[in-house]
């Protein structure tokens, strides 16, 4: 597979994986960019920048995003069923993020 059909394939997952998060998670997606970076070298799964929610900003404060590392992600999940669940776990941990919730939180609820 050339590097692009790679990409479409962690965006095409990206959004099954939305589609089918629960409520309130669907509706806090809602309210980000979610995007799908080809950047190679980062060793994370995934990135939330901005502000969490309830947090205001001021005037000129970009959007809240979480941002998904295809080919780190590509290169640690090459099994296609083992991608599909960690492009999943990756944007509700980074949604956590955006809820407000700390790496701590996220642990002891089982989103490392």
């Amino acid at each position: 597979m050339d590097p692009l059909e790679e990409i479409e394939r962690v965006e095409q997952l990206t959004e099954e994986a939305l589609r089918g998060l629960p409520e309130p998670l669907r509706s806090a997606a809602q309210e980000l960019l979610v995007t799908v970076s080809h950047k190679p070298g980062v060793d994370l799964y995934g990135e939330f920048y901005g502000l969490p929610k309830g947090i205001e900003g001021g005037l000129g404060e970009p959007p809240p995003e979480v941002t998904l590392y295809a080919a780190t992600l590509l290169a640690d999940f090459p099994d296609a069923e083992a991608l599909r669940r960690e492009v999943r776990r990756t944007l509700i941990h980074e949604i956590g993020h955006y809820l407000g919730l700390s790496e701590e939180d996220l642990h002891a609820r089982g989103l490392e």
